[in-house]
């Protein structure tokens, strides 16, 4: 069986919010400086795009509960149903809490009329224009790459100061400083309905860096017409709350990758056990081969209630990267999640780097994001070598990092292989081979195998190999 070498994983950073115009704030004073999230919920929520998972929002939720202890607030509230909940209305129950646990009057509910406006600056990714007649004191709200609800209150709450890294705040006192903590909590004094309009937009940001991430705009007002039509209320808030509120969590779970995607309760060892069929000499593509393999991953798949794995026509005949980028893809989109592109020159040249070396290819540099990185030596083919990173990977296994149950690096190519790339960017692939390059003790001389998996914003090279040629060509289940 292949020996494993723990992936490694980087993520890129967030924008930030942009400012405001400042309200006039209530007596409710501004943290000394901006906090920093702890527990860094941005390392468990998706790296782009929308997430309103439950983890993502407990770690979120932990985050918030924290810096409200620093300011002598108890933990917030919200209820067990905000992962359904739309953007919009989770922001009204969040904001809603913030305000209300510092004694500031609630805004009573979501108005349709008013999110129409917020709709005009999420779709153009800036501040919304000002409401029309039949709105006092609007204040105004716009944030790009945010996840969900929670990461924006977080931002403009807490992390909206002096050493968060906003241009417009470099030292205390500079205007911008806590400029949304300021919206979020200004008093809204006179007649009418306190209300929010509130849209999110999934792929509107256009900031650089972003370009496709999420967008969200909002404006607080006073309604001062007769009857406003509220499409979600702080009273039905309280409603929900009754029914269960959501937990805060420190970390997220480690039997889980980050599409929460559950281990295998151990390693999988191969049923039928290919490594008596296979060459363990050289690279053995042979249908005896790789019928046994496919076999032993079909059972493994099954054992997770996954379906059959169905390679494309010709599987044999791909090059081992080439196998690699394949196995690898389907063990995403069967199980619902996106695929890489294609191959490049570029990632193919560095994961040969890890393949020459037998380790994990070094670090691609800037230009990617999310960077996760495979080693196996010791397979006979593509196929093996995702059997082994995929299934096993546990403890009892040959991955190195795992020698013991506790071990962190336990499953960690698997996690690497189903991780969470977000949605911004193009997610690009990189695959090598050393056919006698692996060097650890007991195995020179064997076969070494790497893939750098990624996801760059700027124009992705050529593909050497994509996915579209791929997607089509569904095989028989054999080779």
């Amino acid at each position: 069986m292949a020996a494993l070498v723990l992936a490694g994983c980087s993520g890129p950073s967030k924008s930030a919010a942009a400012k405001a115009p400042s309200a006039v704030a209530s007596k409710v004073s501004d943290p000394g400086k901006g906090v920093a999230a702890d527990p860094n919920y941005s390392a468990t929520c998706a790296p782009s795009g929308p997430d309103s998972s439950l983890v993502c929002l407990e770690v979120t939720l932990q985050a918030i509960d924290d810096a409200r202890a620093k300011e002598g607030l108890g933990p917030m509230a919200l209820p067990a149903d905000l992962p359904e909940l739309s953007p919009p209305r989770q922001l009204l129950a969040v904001l809603d809490a913030e305000r209300v646990d510092r004694g500031l009057p609630p805004i009573a509910g979501v108005s349709d009329d008013l999110s129409e406006t917020a709709a005009q600056g999420a779709s153009s990714a800036r501040l919304p224009p000002e409401p029309g007649a039949g709105f006092a004191g609007p204040e105004t709200e716009w944030i790009g790459a945010t996840a969900n609800a929670l990461d924006a209150d977080y931002q403009w709450v807490y992390d909206d100061g002096p050493g968060s890294g906003l241009g417009d705040c470099r030292r205390s006192g500079d205007s911008g400083c806590w400029a949304d903590r300021h919206v979020v909590l200004d008093d809204y004094r006179g007649a009418g309905t306190l209300v929010l309009g509130a849209a999110f937009d999934p792929t509107a940001d256009n900031s650089r860096g972003d370009q496709g991430g999420t967008s969200l705009a909002a404006i607080v007002a006073l309604d001062t017409r007769p009857a406003p039509t509220l499409s979600y209320t702080w009273a039905q808030v309280g409603t929900d709350l009754q029914a269960g509120a959501i937990r805060p969590r420190s970390s997220p779970p480690t039997n889980v990758s980050a599409t929460q995607i559950p281990d295998p309760a151990h390693t999988v060892p191969a049923d039928p056990d290919f490594t008596q069929v296979c060459d363990a000499t050289r690279i053995d593509d042979s249908a005896p081969c790789l019928d046994a393999v496919l076999a032993a991953v079909d059972h493994a798949r099954a054992a997770e209630g996954v379906k059959a794995l169905a390679l494309p026509s010709g599987f044999a005949r791909l090059s081992v990267p080439e196998q690699i980028f394949v196995a690898i893809n389907l063990e995403r989109v069967d199980r619902g999640l996106r695929p890489f592109a294609g191959l490049t020159a570029a990632l193919d040249h560095n994961a040969q780097l890890g393949a020459d070396r037998a380790n994990d290819p070094p670090d691609p540099g800037s230009a990617y994001d999310v960077v996760d990185t495979e080693w196996a030596g010791g397979s006979a083919n593509g196929l093996d070598a995702v059997y082994g990173l995929m299934y096993d990977d546990g403890p009892g296994s040959g991955n190195l990092d795992c020698p013991k149950p506790t071990s962190k690096g336990c499953w960690g190519h698997r996690h690497g292989i189903l991780d969470n790339f977000g949605t911004v960017g193009t997610m690009v692939m990189g695959a090598a081979l050393n056919p006698t390059g692996d060097n650890n003790k007991g195995d020179k001389g064997g076969t070494s195998m790497a893939a750098t998996l990624a996801v760059t914003s700027r124009s992705a090279d050529a593909f050497v190999f994509s996915w579209s040629q791929v997607a089509g060509a569904s095989g028989d289940g054999s080779s």
